[in-house]
């Protein structure tokens, strides 16, 4: 069992983690690494203790680690815990470059800890059940997918200036394409790898940021189908779905209600609905993170899946700077 964990970091999504954690494990002993740059929380209450550095987490016993911290500290964070034999669960993306992600693969697979990256959309079940379609004969053959993505950065955190989020930040790993890679992750889970991209990356000035709030991608899969991909922050309407277009039929999986749709070409339909709060997924993934390093079960997403999403983020970039189609490796 489990007995000491850290949190590093206690920004946002740190504190769900720290909230969670405690909410599912109340003995657990919680360390907190903070960077003695941001303000004093209320969720600190909820930690046995505060420390100022991954050395001291490292001192207090920790054995396993969730980073939370700006996505540019992941891999050297990640290095330093693994090093010291400490799991970890790294909030997505993996990191803001593929900089150093080999050396960490390799202090994985030498140490044998696990490794699991946040892709907390994996835990859905709404996804789940379109994965489990997927794989049924009745939708015949996929012929093409379109995924959206969509929404209003300003509306992401209401508490402070959205131009100074981590989102909005280039030197923080902000831009639409890393903060919003969940979709280039779950296509992959939904629909095996990609073979090429072509993208346009755009940052459309209504912002007033300094990185990318849109990005259009068509991907190729390993399949022969083609995989659209639409990201966006600057759209003041929401939309968050996936919509596989089969032989016999559409299946769409909408993020946002919580439902998948299954409609034939003579308009008969099928329809799953689902009620889990937002904090499901977070609690089913911290659940899988302790099954993962007591029972030694592997990672859903491993270190591998987030340097994968890199890499085509990092093709996606090329083909938008060169104008032509990009392998993915």
């Amino acid at each position: 069992m489990i007995n000491n964990i850290g949190i590093v970091g206690l920004g946002s999504i740190g504190c769900r983690h720290l909230r969670l954690a405690r909410e599912l494990r109340s003995d657990l002993n919680i360390v907190a690494v903070r960077s003695r740059k941001g303000k004093k929380i209320e969720e600190e209450k909820l930690v046995d203790s505060v420390v100022y550095s991954l050395e001291d987490a490292i001192g207090c016993g920790i054995e396993a680690a969730i980073i939370a911290t700006p996505a540019v500290y992941h891999v050297q964070q990640a290095i330093e815990l693994m090093g010291k034999g400490i799991h970890v669960l790294i909030e997505k993306p993996l990191s803001h470059s593929l900089d150093n992600t080999n050396k960490l693969l390799r202090i994985a697979k030498i140490s044998k800890l696990v490794g699991l990256v946040g892709y907390c959309l994996r835990y859905d079940p709404a996804a789940l059940k379109f994965k489990e379609i997927l794989a049924t004969e009745k939708i015949g053959q996929i012929l093409s997918v379109q995924v959206n993505c969509s929404s209003y950065l300003q509306d992401w955190r209401l508490n402070m200036d959205y131009r100074q989020s981590v989102s909005a930040k280039k030197e923080l790993g902000g831009g639409v394409l890393l903060e919003l890679s969940h979709e280039l992750d779950y296509i992959r889970w939904f629909f095996g790898d990609m073979k090429s991209v072509y993208a346009n990356i755009q940052n459309s000035g209504t912002l007033d940021i300094e990185v990318e709030d849109s990005a259009d991608m068509i991907f190729e899969s390993d399949k022969g189908f083609s995989v659209s991909v639409h990201l966006d922050f600057n759209s003041r309407n929401t939309r968050r779905e996936c919509i596989a277009r089969c032989s016999n039929g559409d299946l769409t999986w909408d993020a946002i209600a919580n439902k998948v749709t299954w409609q034939t070409a003579n308009g008969s339909e099928e329809l799953e609905t689902y009620k889990n709060d937002r904090d499901y997924i977070y609690k089913e993934q911290l659940n899988h993170f302790f099954d993962c390093i007591e029972n030694n079960k592997s990672p859903s997403v491993s270190l591998n899946d987030g340097v994968a999403v890199l890499r085509m983020i990092d093709s996606a970039k090329e083909s938008y700077r060169t104008g032509k189609r990009i392998a993915l490796a």
